[in-house]
């Protein structure tokens, strides 16, 4: 049973709940906001309804099966678990936890998740003190436990085009020459310094471009301005690119706006690569794994205004492979020139 620190941390947030049967809310701070809101009844794994209780855990299947289990021991593998995860080299990849797996089996845990390709990371059935209400809820998992992770993973349906104008054959072969530890940095630079002008003409995606304007027409753009300045500055906080490029203060709301609802998108509904419809998979938030262990909630049920300014304040643009995506390599295409960034978006 080989996992990675998140998804390992996945099921460490499943152990946690099962022993907390509680949900602990924070604002964008990770300050606690309330504890007594949401009252776990049953979390959803694998086909399986586990239903904890004061002292005993009842796994239910399909057919109306049940096998019980002491609260106790589950709480002694998940402090044994969190233990192992605190000390695992962050460069490592996927790996097995001897001390644990006959017991995470016993509970009929074999992988972390069903469908791979879901923003659904954990399904919860919990009572709603505040409506006084049984809910179906869903979450998204953050931990901080392994390497930061990542909001848009790259891949090429990430990829944004360029067009160079005001150069030609020469000036694209010194600057493709560049090959410094920096050199998507000096092509950038030899690009401006031969009076190169620069302009974004599409996402080499369809699929990405569709869902981008699912959001907003212009959404595209918006973020081809902020991934070029990134280059420019030499910056990835998101909200200093932003400050940079626009500087009237109503405009900057506006954008910021628009990175929000992208933020929103990409935790809970969009995925770059398949047509999105605008509605979103996970329906009631973020599941955040602090470096201590602690499991805490950004509720977008109650508290949606805190979601978006955790996201906001706690994602940086990323630097993919700039070799797999050839980055900053300009081509030329019927005597136009060209050249690609990608974007990929990880948590701080």
């Amino acid at each position: 049973m080989k996992f990675n620190v998140g998804e390992w941390s996945e099921l460490y947030v499943f152990l946690k709940l099962l022993n907390d049967r509680k949900l602990v809310i924070v604002d964008s701070s990770l300050k606690i906001i309330a504890d007594d809101i949401f009252e776990i009844i049953e979390l959803i794994l694998n086909d399986l309804r586990y239903k904890p209780a004061k002292k005993e855990l009842a796994i239910v299947d399909n057919c109306g099966g049940i096998k019980k289990f002491q609260l106790g021991d589950i709480k002694t593998n998940e402090l044994l678990l969190l233990d192992i995860l605190k000390n695992h080299e962050k460069s490592h990849g996927s790996f097995d936890v001897e001390l644990i797996r006959n017991f995470i089996q016993k509970l009929g845990v074999y992988k972390i998740k069903g469908r791979s390709q879901t923003k659904i990371d954990l399904s919860t059935r919990v009572q709603d003190h505040k409506v006084n209400k049984v809910v179906d809820i869903s979450y998204s998992i953050k931990s901080n436990l392994g390497s930061n992770p990542t909001l848009l993973n790259s891949s090429s349906h990430t990829n944004f085009i360029y067009e160079v104008m005001n150069i030609d054959d020469l000036i694209m072969n010194n600057c493709n020459s560049c090959q410094t530890r920096t050199k998507l940095l000096d092509r950038f630079k030899c690009l401006t310094s031969n009076g190169a002008v620069i302009s974004f003409v599409k996402t080499e995606s369809e699929i990405f471009s569709h869902n981008l304007k699912m959001i907003d027409s212009k959404l595209d753009e918006i973020l081809s301005n902020i991934l070029l300045m990134s280059y420019q500055l030499n910056q990835k906080e998101i909200d200093v690119l932003l400050s940079n490029l626009i500087k009237d203060p109503k405009s900057q709301l506006f954008y910021q706006k628009k990175i929000r609802d992208f933020a929103n998108a990409i935790c809970f509904g969009m995925r770059a690569g398949e047509i999105w419809n605008g509605a979103n998979e996970v329906n009631g938030g973020i599941l955040v794994v602090t470096v201590a262990g602690d499991v805490y909630l950004l509720d977008l049920i109650y508290f949606k205004s805190e979601v978006e300014k955790y996201l906001i304040n706690n994602i940086k643009l990323d630097s993919p492979s700039s070799k797999r995506y050839k980055m900053f390599e300009i081509y030329k295409e019927n005597d136009k020139y060209y050249f690609k960034l990608n974007l990929q978006i990880r948590f701080k």
